[in-house]
């Protein structure tokens, strides 16, 4: 007989309800997976230390926050900013950030894939570090691709920030700031401030979202988004669809090999990306 743990009150977590529509966030496009492109901007901690460089901190006066985030859903409308300023009840003194992780929670709970640079070292475990502070329970589950594992993992750059991928293959270069000074404008409550730091995030989803698809016919297990998972492989007789842009503009060019079959691969005309047949070839049956 099985035995329930016992979760103490205190450690209980709950799940946001309100729908992206009260949070008065653009929703995601009807067809396909719901893939969210994001990058979040957090506020840095203030501590005490005995030395500049190379030193330990002693003690911390205030934790780090989310200060504001941009997203773009794909193939959805355009770009949009949540920051703190745009809450009601916004004061800078407060640090409290419960107007961008609320929104933020809802997006990721939509999504089935999101996408960050460096995501799976900063956006994606900051995002889940604050929901966690709010007590809140996980988002629904969704997959993650990290375009700068993606460029490190196929390519060898100089550099491989947001900034340099961009520059280097001429998609544009991330908005120039006055640094730390702009951060700390936005804590003081500053709307210059503001208006700096929401037009360099809103820029830098735009960037993200064209090194997604400069990345995209390269990117393969387990980073890409098999997109037949949504718009269903037809029978046999029907037209094969690609798995990365779900285009059903593609032409049969050589073929994948495994130790015991052969299948039709596929290129796509629109994106590049290569897929397969989920046939094996001389096989009538789709194998699972």
């Amino acid at each position: 007989m099985s035995h329930q743990l016992t979760i103490p009150p205190e450690h209980r977590t709950t799940t946001p309800t309100a729908t992206l529509t009260q949070l008065a966030l653009t929703r995601p496009p009807t067809d396909g997976p719901n893939i969210l492109l994001y990058d979040i901007e957090t506020a840095p901690s203030l501590v005490y230390t005995w030395d500049q460089y190379k030193t330990n901190v002693i003690a911390t006066e205030r934790d780090w926050y989310i200060l504001a985030f941009a997203y773009k859903w794909l193939d959805g409308r355009k770009e949009r900013v949540v920051s703190l300023r745009q809450a009601d009840t916004y004061d800078p003194e407060s640090h409290d950030d419960r107007h961008t992780v609320d929104r933020l929670w809802a997006l990721f709970d939509t999504a089935d894939i999101v996408v960050a640079h460096n995501g799976d070292r900063f956006d994606q475990v900051k995002s889940n570090a604050r929901f966690l502070f709010h007590g809140y329970s996980p988002p629904s589950p969704y997959g993650q691709i990290d375009t700068l594992k993606e460029a490190k993992r196929y390519f060898r750059h100089y550099a491989n920030s947001l900034n340099e991928l961009a520059r280097y293959h001429r998609l544009g270069t991330k908005i120039k700031h006055t640094g730390i000074a702009l951060w700390l404008g936005c804590m003081a409550g500053d709307p210059a401030a503001w208006r700096q730091m929401e037009r360099y995030n809103l820029h830098d989803v735009r960037l993200l979202e064209e090194l997604y698809f400069r990345l995209l016919p390269w990117i393969g297990s387990p980073g890409h988004v098999n997109r037949l998972n949504w718009n269903h492989f037809q029978p046999s007789g029907d037209r094969h669809r690609c798995a990365s842009c779900g285009s059903g503009d593609v032409i049969k060019r050589g073929s994948y090999r495994t130790a015991a079959n052969r299948f039709q691969a596929w290129q796509c005309k629109v994106c590049g990306h290569y897929s397969r047949s989920p046939f094996a070839l001389g096989e009538k049956t789709e194998l699972r």
